[in-house]
């Protein structure tokens, strides 16, 4: 399993949202460049980095930032956030980012994913964010119809590099994840699939890996690591990155 750390961009800094909600921001540092740096320092291969403004937005406003981290570090780098247009994806890509997760266009329209998938293989992640089982977009502000389940597989022969699923009720509130919904999802797709959303300490880590699932592509972290409930050494021993 892979160990994703999280660094959620908001006004260029680093922060925490505590089930997507606006009103409940923490700021963990103002340069993320810094950030970034010292979890690649710990030795982790990936970078999981979100442009918040542009999730409630719809607009690229922190897109410089994620292409800075990518120029200045070793680390791969998997982003997302408000990317909405066959022209966003293409900039990122042409910046040398190695994952570009599409979420609110994934849900709205399945057809234009698709085409994207095909005219960027290996380089594009579907972001499924669960409310109650039920797929949201939009800065997760607006909850669908579909059921999580059911837009994964859409996407099952799309191409799609992996699912990258939230369980928004958890999200930024160290509460533990939700098992029992990342295993239903796990076993409806043969997609390769990140678990986010409640990560709150190393037993957590080890929970998803004793799911002993081969399409459990890893788990990204981000509040329990910024208050120092998980060491990323520790974790990464655990979790032995593949």
């Amino acid at each position: 399993m892979i160990l994703y750390p999280a660094i959620d961009l908001k006004n260029g800094k680093c922060i925490r949202l505590k089930k997507g909600e606006l009103d409940q921001v923490t700021f963990y540092n103002d340069n993320p460049v810094t950030q970034a740096s010292t979890f690649c320092k710990s030795g982790v291969k990936w970078i999981h980095m979100v442009d918040i403004d542009g999730a409630f937005k719809g607009e690229n406003l922190n897109h410089e930032i994620f292409i800075r981290v990518k120029n200045k570090l070793k680390c791969r780098i998997q982003v997302g956030g408000g990317i909405r247009s066959v022209k966003a994806v293409e900039n990122l890509v042409n910046n040398k980012i190695d994952r570009v997760v599409i979420g609110t266009l994934a849900v709205k329209n399945p057809k234009l994913v698709k085409q994207i998938c095909k005219m960027f293989p290996g380089k594009i992640a579907v972001g499924i964010d669960s409310r109650n089982g039920l797929a949201a977009a939009e800065g997760w502000t607006k909850t669908s119809e579909i059921k999580t389940t059911e837009l994964a597989k859409i996407y099952e022969d799309a191409g799609v590099a992996a699912i990258i699923f939230t369980d928004i009720n958890r999200d930024g509130i160290l509460k533990g994840v939700n098992i029992n919904e990342i295993l239903e999802l796990l076993n409806s797709t043969s997609v390769k699939v990140i678990a986010s959303g409640g990560v709150s300490n190393l037993r957590d880590l080890e929970a998803l890996k004793n799911l002993k699932k081969k399409n459990l592509d890893g788990a990204i972290v981000g509040r329990a690591i910024y208050e120092k409930k998980i060491d990323i050494v520790q974790a990464l021993k655990l979790l032995k990155d593949r």
